[in-house]
């Protein structure tokens, strides 16, 4: 069996020579051409906008998927708009990215564009502190509009539950210091992906939302998209329902329910998440349910920005006892250091990056320069008796198996 197994932008090779394997990706459904006008009338969108003169429009940074050509289906014209990339502790958009999620050199509607910077204390108002005692500062802009329009994408996630929604404030908008603080949660085995009840990162995310007070003031626009970036479901108007209806969809598209675990699990990163290894790691939380202990999980991203944000590889690479220092003195990324800790205590992680093999052997991560020699190489590790799964866009895919 051959494969064309895509990598950024380009597609890689594979020759299984005989062998098979399984493929399992998330349910695909054709993208519907009035899905978000039904939508945006059915929950009052014009109303919303010809109710308020001072307009903030906040969409996903470039590691998300975002539906080109969604702005200009705004009706902004006539209004005061300002439009906030919401980069969490992520780095600021080159201008190229900028442009793919603008949809051009500046939105259709018009007005201001601001890029949310995590670490500019100028830029930032303190809201107070949850319950969980995450000190909330978020960006000005947030205070100082009449109305909100929130566009998220609604995937699973590995600690939050799911994207999308609420995360728009807390993370997206919000001091370097609160996210650090928030993600701190993520240590606690609540935090899990597909949890939302009883989940710690969540909970905080919601107490930050209720802190804010004015969901009357937002109007969101939650989507769920297949893997070309195109709509496949909208729910839009208010903040909670809107999110509530997307999980429910999310969670029937991006589950997939497999028969038994693997011993050999391929977990294929597309883009946007697979810019860097930060980001790719997500693909392998979200499969790992589905190896076997003694397996060999390969994943299979780009990484065209190399590591990312460096707080975890920084944590890995220090050979320490990763448990004890992370639960001493919680540091930024200090819960992917912990996880990827005791994922490699019971299976091996190879890796097909873009990322210097050095810099990857010096965290446990086996280097290799395509998917090919990987896959041999697992093989020649688990014998002839094995079984192979090919997870198909795993940044979003969770395969759960049976037994």
């Amino acid at each position: 069996m051959k494969l064309s197994i895509p990598y950024g932008n380009e597609m890689m090779p594979l020759n299984l020579d005989g062998r098979s394997i399984r493929e399992v990706s998330p349910k695909h459904v054709s993208a519907i051409d009035d899905v978000l006008s039904k939508s945006f009338v059915s929950s009052g969108l014009e109303s919303f906008v010809s109710e308020r003169k001072k307009l903030l429009v906040v969409i996903n940074d470039h590691t998300r998927p975002f539906a080109s050509g969604l702005l200009e289906r705004l009706p902004l014209k006539s209004n005061d708009v300002t439009t906030v990339v919401a980069t969490g502790s992520h780095r600021e958009p080159t201008p190229e990215e900028l442009q793919l999620l603008l949809g051009g050199d500046a939105p259709p509607y018009g007005g201001r564009v601001v890029i949310h910077d995590s670490r500019d204390p100028n830029c930032l108002k303190t809201l107070g502190t949850t319950t969980r005692r995450t000190d909330v500062r978020l960006n000005l802009n947030v205070f100082n509009s009449d109305g909100i329009i929130v566009i998220g994408s609604v995937e699973p996630h590995y600690y939050a539950g799911f994207t999308g929604g609420r995360k728009f404030l807390l993370p997206g908008l919000a001091a370097f210091e609160s996210i650090e603080m928030n993600h701190s949660l993520a240590l606690d085995d609540k935090a899990q992906i597909l949890r939302l009840e009883g989940n710690p990162v969540h909970e905080d995310f919601m107490d930050a939302l209720r802190m804010f007070g004015r969901n009357d003031d937002i109007y969101s626009i939650q989507l769920v998209m297949n893997n070309n970036h195109e709509i496949e479901f909208a729910s839009s108007g208010n903040i909670l329902s809107s999110f509530r209806d997307a999980v429910q969809n999310a969670t029937k598209k991006f589950v997939c329910e497999i028969d038994h675990k693997a011993d050999i699990l391929i977990a294929v990163v597309n883009p946007p998440l697979d810019i860097d290894l930060y980001q790719a790691h997500k693909a392998i939380e979200n499969v790992k349910l589905a190896l076997k202990d003694d397996g060999v999980l390969i994943l299979v991203a780009k990484c065209s920005d190399g590591i990312g944000n460096r707080g975890f590889y920084d944590i890995l690479s220090s050979k320490s006892d990763i448990a004890k220092a992370v639960n001493q003195k919680y540091t930024f990324g200090g819960h992917k250091a912990l996880r990827i800790t005791q994922l490699l205590q019971r299976a091996k992680i190879f890796a097909v990056t873009g990322i210097a093999p050095a810099l990857m052997e010096t965290i446990s991560i086996r280097p290799f320069s395509n998917l090919q020699n990987a896959v041999e190489e697992a093989v020649k590790l688990k014998g002839s008796d094995l079984n192979i799964l090919l997870i198909h866009d795993a940044g979003v895919a969770v395969p759960i198996p049976k037994t």
